[in-house]
């Protein structure tokens, strides 16, 4: 009988093993059960010659309740603790070298990204500012380390203000923001988006930013994109022809953007070219649904082609309403400006109207609507 109690006792303490090893337990665990084999090894061999008395019996069920005793212990105390982390001790080497390779991994797909983005990134902390090497490019700056209060001196002294009311009204509610402004780079005054997100780590605020320049010139991937990129008279001539062809109607405006010769004297025509091009790109989201129906006629002037009656309806009502809804308010720094345009607006409600002649009533209609007697900065040629 007692050799079925001992094999009982060794199937058990063989599971306990077992389970030791797969939940990772802690090396003392694994002395436990050495001890634990040692104590019925010397009582095997102590009652070796009287192996089937109750003696042995006795110290069997001893040993299996003080090690019952102490594993009930054991992990009640590690439960009170609430530290049931310690039984990951075991494997703990090989999880840090996990997140070691982890890391440095993260850590060059990161760098790798930014050596790939045309922007420059900078993290500001504490009143510096680290950049990356194409953020100090950008600025002008000879080190990639530098104080807030060097960056600021950079700053158009009209856009300042602006740019430090945004820093201050940065928070957890309204953590991203975007701003324009100047900079001074070799005498010259050069504009900036920056666009930022503050983090708070230990509730400790740090700024991650990009920046890119608006220069027309140098750097066509900005703003002024719809600028560089819009088709000229011969395709908007070609456009209106094929849709004489396949008989769809459509409204033609003739746009002048009369203000902003005054706006290049005042400012250059680097800014000018801004407002432009931030002007077009919200017109152009509001009256057409794709990238083929604004064309640049000439300096100031541009022609919008709408195929959308509702489009159509709502320029029509605006227009007669209020007139106010083609004058935009935008703002790049300290500068705020507005762009009143004129407007010639004609139509092709027939197949055999021809696209010259559509263009004809919108440029008479845009005559009458920048002389002085007209008290409108828009004509629509059927209602003259």
């Amino acid at each position: 009988m007692n050799i079925l109690v001992l094999l009982a006792i060794d199937v058990l303490w063989l599971i306990y093993g077992i389970g030791v090893k797969l939940t990772k337990k802690r090396k003392h665990d694994y002395n436990l059960v050495v001890a634990f084999l040692i104590l019925l090894l010397v009582g095997y061999f102590y009652f070796y010659n009287d192996y089937e008395s109750v003696f042995y019996l006795i110290s069997a069920y001893v040993i299996l309740a003080l090690f019952a005793f102490w594993v009930i212990i054991d992990n009640l105390v590690l439960l009170f603790k609430k530290n049931v982390s310690e039984f990951d001790f075991y494997n703990l080497e090989a999880e840090l070298e996990h997140v070691s390779v982890s890391s440095e991994l993260l850590r060059q797909r990161f760098i790798s990204t930014i050596e790939l983005i045309h922007d420059g990134i900078s993290f500001r902390d504490d009143g510096t500012i680290f950049g990356t090497d194409r953020y100090i490019e950008l600025l002008g700056i000879d080190n990639n380390e530098f104080t807030v209060e060097k960056f600021e001196n950079l700053i158009h002294k009209d856009d300042l203000p602006q740019y430090r009311i945004k820093m201050e009204k940065l928070s957890k509610r309204n953590p991203i923001y975007t701003i324009d402004y100047r900079i001074v780079k070799d005498g010259n005054f050069l504009w900036i988006k920056e666009r930022g997100k503050i983090i708070y780590l230990e509730k400790k605020p740090s700024i991650i930013s990009t920046i890119k320049m608006m220069d027309v010139k140098r750097y066509p991937e900005t703003q002024i994109d719809v600028l560089n990129n819009m088709p000229d008279v011969k395709k908007m001539f070609e456009e209106m022809q094929r849709l004489s062809r396949v008989k769809n109607t459509y409204h033609f405006v003739l746009i002048s953007l009369s203000n902003v010769p005054q706006i290049n004297e005042k400012y250059g025509r680097d800014f000018g070219d801004l407002m432009m091009g931030e002007y077009l790109e919200k017109l152009r989201f509001k009256f057409i649904k794709d990238n083929k129906s604004l064309f640049r006629i000439s300096g100031v002037k541009f022609g919008l082609i709408i195929k959308d009656d509702l489009k159509f309806s709502l320029l029509d009502r605006a227009l007669t309403g209020t007139g106010e809804l083609l004058n935009m308010r935008m703002q790049f720094g300290g500068v705020t400006q507005v762009i009143y345009p004129n407007l010639g607006i004609s139509e092709s409600p027939y197949e055999g109207k021809t696209f010259d002649k559509v263009y004809q009533e919108a440029n008479e209609a845009l005559e009458i609507a920048m002389k002085d007697s007209f008290n409108q900065s828009y004509c629509f040629y059927d209602r003259i």
